[in-house]
């Protein structure tokens, strides 16, 4: 069993964080990038969070998730017999959360809400029948609170034991089933009186048996069958568990509306506790976002795909800069940059914590070339043309960009800050943007263009073997005129550029199995412009796995594949890194990155077992 850590709620606009102890810790309202209401995770419970468990003890829970879905479900254990199971998820449709308890004990709930990640205390005002309003005082937004008595049994305030203090934040539940339901309110003032009366209408239904399920409400069922009805992995074999979870993961990560899809729910999660590595990853990274979609691709969900290419499509400057920055609000917006919250003591005391990203003003040359490839992708698997006549403006500006920028040194993928230089990664996905733009040219009937981007990404791969090869150390480098090494060069011959073979590559392989492979894991560079790596990468592992299965070594690509699915939680997550002592996840959690690598590596791995080399993005 993997480390205790965090269990994800998503319902496609917002998502949370609940522990093994029966407490969400972290949810921003109304949006995956909104100021959180519960920001424990990042302070103590003075900062908010919503706790159920039993009133006598029973510390942590078991917890799993119910088959198929990302509804969570927590088992308490009380001291001299009984039990307490919980049954959380975020409402599909509606800024709501619904945790739904069965209980032969006694259970307190503390719930704290405190707005502005963690910065302003609510004024609470009491509800009829238990429940409770929170209300912003600097604002008009709340949350609402009601226990609603589920099964058809009676309303909860007439129960012996039941007690209420909104004030306190406390409510005593005796022994029963209860449906707890907690819902946002963007304007108190606008919509208040409705908020009320709808939360009292969702207690009454609560209220209500079942149809055939004696253990859930309608609400409940409705929500499994939700997540059971999203397409499920083309995967068969001895990772199956790990690429349905993480299907699942990315799936969560994808804003509703549009098909954006998320980096990771959180900020701040440190890569190093105590250190500085602290980044807001709440946004829709174009490079994060094609992988994540590439990986939905690959494993059967081509509907996903197709949404985020829009998404991104949808985003492109016709007259700059296409993608004018590395990464977008959920709704396709610019981010303002980033600030400190200065009040928060971040996780385990890593300060600082940060709201935004200064990264969004870094020129990152990849990203044309990550989502050029998603949509030659796309395109090879679906034969969808007519996507590509509809955006072709779109994509044309994309690749004409690239022929005209790409000498320019940039931050690269890695987002570092203040050193620019002219990265390995960064020209290799410039080839990639003219190389498989030409195809997408060729396909619409546009032949000159095809014909000068061919020309153009020939001039890139000979900058790329003049510059980045060092003959000193016999390999591929980081950047031009370095031969420093970064796990990212083993995505050549991934997107075509070289033969897995070919002896430059061969060489560069070598070296980092040497230097940044250990065991099951790898890391992504040897350090930055703060100190050295100090947790291997996940993703990196899924590269190497990837690049030993075009190999047709399954052996050895199995083993990383397997040591990603160990360095998973006890619920099958991951973070960005894993601390390889003790399995803690490090970074930003659940981290799309981590997830989309299980998908890949897996499918890449069951094609070198069936003796076929090409993988899953050939």
């Amino acid at each position: 069993m993997g480390a205790r850590f965090y269990g994800l709620l998503s319902n496609g606009t917002t998502a949370a964080l609940v522990g093994p102890d029966g407490a969400v810790d972290f949810l921003p309202w109304p949006r995956f990038d909104s100021p959180s209401v519960f920001t424990r995770l990042l302070g103590g419970e003075e900062q908010g969070m919503y706790r159920v468990a039993p009133a006598r003890g029973g510390g942590a829970a078991s917890q799993r998730y119910v088959a198929g879905t990302n509804v969570l479900e927590s088992v308490f254990r009380v001291p001299g017999g009984g039990r307490v199971r919980v049954r959380d998820y975020l409402c599909v449709g509606r800024p709501e959360l619904r945790r739904l308890v069965e209980a032969s004990a006694p259970v307190t709930v503390r719930l704290r809400p405190v707005f502005g990640y963690g910065l302003v205390a609510a004024a609470p005002n009491p509800l009829p029948g238990g429940g409770a309003v929170y209300a912003n005082p600097l604002g008009g937004e709340a949350v609402v609170f009601a226990v609603a008595s589920a099964f058809g049994e009676a309303g909860p305030q007439d129960r012996d034991g039941f007690a209420a203090d909104p004030e306190r934040g406390v409510w005593q539940l005796p022994p029963g089933r209860y449906d707890l339901i907690l819902r946002y309110v963007a304007d108190d003032r606008r919509e208040g009186a409705a908020t009320r009366t709808a939360v009292a209408e969702a207690a009454v239904e609560a209220s209500l048996p079942a149809e055939e399920e004696a253990e859930a409400n309608l609400a409940l069922e409705r929500h499994i069958r939700f997540w059971r009805g999203m397409p499920r992995p083309r995967y068969e074999g001895p990772f199956a568990d790990a690429v349905a979870r993480s299907m699942l993961v990315l799936q969560a990560l994808t804003y509703r509306t549009n098909g954006a899809i998320l980096a990771a729910p959180t900020t701040s999660l440190p890569e190093q506790v105590g250190g500085e590595r602290q980044w807001d990853y709440r946004f829709a990274w174009v490079r994060d976002g094609s992988y994540a979609a590439e990986a939905l691709l690959a494993a059967g969900d081509a509907v996903a795909a197709r949404r985020f290419i829009e998404f991104l499509l949808r985003c492109v400057d016709l007259q700059g800069r296409p993608f004018r920055a590395p990464f977008f609000h959920v709704d396709g917006t610019l981010i303002a940059g980033e600030r400190e919250l200065g009040w928060l003591p971040g996780f385990a005391g890593s300060r600082p914590v940060r709201e935004g990203n200064a990264a969004t003003a870094q020129l990152q040359l990849d990203i044309e070339g990550d989502f050029v490839w998603l949509v030659h992708r796309y395109w090879r698997e679906s034969g969808d043309v007519s996507l590509l006549r509809a955006y072709w403006g779109e994509i044309e500006v994309l690749v004409e960009w690239v022929a005209a920028n790409w000498r320019r040194p940039d931050a690269s993928l890695w987002e570092f800050r203040g050193r620019d230089r002219h990265y390995t990664h960064s020209k290799l996905m410039c080839w990639v943007a003219l190389r498989y733009g030409a195809e997408l040219a060729q396909a619409v009937g546009r032949s000159a263009a095809a014909q000068r981007w061919r020309a153009a990404a020939a001039e890139v791969a000979a900058a790329i073997e003049a510059y980045a090869f060092s003959p000193t150390a016999g390999r591929y480098g980081q950047a031009f005129g370095t031969a420093e090494l970064d796990a990212s060069l083993l995505l050549m011959p991934l997107y075509g550029y070289c033969d897995v073979r070919s002896p430059r590559f061969a060489a560069t392989l070598a070296a980092i199995e040497r230097e940044l492979a250990d065991g099951v894991h790898v890391y992504r560079y040897a350090g930055d412009m703060l100190g050295r790596a100090a947790h291997p990468f996940v993703l990196a592992a899924a590269w190497l796995a990837r690049v030993y299965s075009r190999l047709g070594d399954a052996e050895r690509a199995g083993r990383l594949v397997a040591g990603m699915a160990d360095s998973a939680t006890d619920l099958g997550l991951l973070g960005e890194h894993v601390d390889a002592d003790t399995g803690v996840p490090r970074g930003n959690f659940p981290q799309a990155f981590s997830h989309l690598g299980v998908i890949m590596a897996a499918l890449d791995h069951a094609r070198a077992q069936a003796g076929d080399g090409r993988g899953a993005g050939a």
